[in-house]
């Protein structure tokens, strides 16, 4: 009797360490920060060619921007978080004085700013911008052991946008984010901006961490969300202070007054289009969403740049910059 109780008692046990142990692996991959093996601002260091959604002129394309931005002088700078990390970016004036306007460029995951924004810092600076590039927790120049998917950053972005106030108290503050960087500033609307902060951009971001994660599992690995991504969850509230599900970009949005422009292109084969729509929907007056048929993940401002620029000039307007 003994016997046949303990062989499915073992499966069992074994069943559950497999699962944490999976959720474990998760959480290393998803979570935890990598290596830096490549600085992309080396000026003989060239983009990344990984993305196989990028055509050769869209990579060509950014690859002269980002050297143009390599060879653009900049300050290092530096701010602290809320739990003590020191957090890095680089501050691009521009000619044109009096500066019109800052903008805080927020990359997306495991990204690059000078990746994400390539195509944009120039254009910025011509329109008389200045552009902050920070470098999101757990990457680039900023200290940090794991990533936050905007449930940590929203914090981090708080602090930039005071460190702005406090050095530049006459420049209205524009937020700009792609992907996880445009859910991080949507997260960041259930906190309250400084009273600098006078407009956001939010291309491509997701509804909710978890939602995006049970994704991932699903498209990347061909796994059901139950029980590997519980079981990371587990170990991102153990080891990095937080729960994947405790914010909802749209549930922040619901908080928010300030000009918004949403973008995301209909073919982004990794943060769903409709994800965007539904963060949409919770945005009150002063919010406009901008749609490319054509574009993946992050590239709606390459497939639609005239359409996408006439939305952003429209979202100057309507913040009175």
């Amino acid at each position: 009797m003994t016997k046949v109780l303990t062989f499915p008692l073992v499966i069992l046990l074994a069943l559950v360490l497999a699962a944490f142990g999976a959720g474990y692996c998760m959480f290393r991959f998803a979570v935890a920060r990598r290596p830096q093996k490549t600085d992309y601002w080396d000026p003989d260091v060239p983009l990344w060619d990984t993305n196989d959604t990028l055509s050769r002129e869209d990579y060509e394309k950014m690859n002269r921007g980002a050297d143009w931005i390599k060879r653009y002088p900049y300050e290092t700078v530096y701010t602290t978080s809320h739990d003590g990390l020191k957090l890095g970016g680089r501050l691009f004036e521009p000619e044109q004085t009096p500066c019109r306007g800052q903008y805080i460029l927020v990359h997306g995951y495991r990204s690059w700013s000078i990746y994400d924004f390539s195509c944009v810092v120039k254009l910025l600076l011509n329109e008389g911008f200045s552009c902050l590039l920070i470098d999101q927790r757990a990457g680039g120049l900023s200290e940090g052991t794991y990533i936050g998917f905007g449930v940590l950053e929203r914090h981090d972005l708080v602090r930039w946008c005071e460190y702005v106030k406090i050095r530049f108290p006459e420049r209205p503050v524009i937020l700009d984010g792609v992907s996880m960087g445009g859910a991080t500033i949507m997260m960041g609307c259930g906190l309250g901006y400084p009273d600098n902060v006078r407009a956001l951009v939010c291309d491509c971001g997701y509804t909710t961490p978890a939602a995006i994660c049970k994704r991932t599992l699903k498209r990347w690995f061909n796994l059901p969300p139950f029980p590997i991504y519980y079981t990371a969850n587990l170990f991102v509230k153990l080891f990095a202070g937080y729960s994947l599900n405790e914010v909802s970009s749209a549930d922040c949005l619901k908080k928010n007054r300030l000009p918004i422009l949403i973008a995301h292109g209909k073919k982004d084969g990794f943060v769903p289009y409709e994800m965007s729509e539904e963060n949409f929907r919770s945005c009150g007056d002063g919010a406009a969403l901008f749609t490319s048929e054509e574009a993946d993940h992050g590239l709606a401002f390459l497939r639609d740049h005239e359409g996408y620029m006439k939305e952003i000039r429209a979202l100057w307007d309507r913040a009175g910059i």
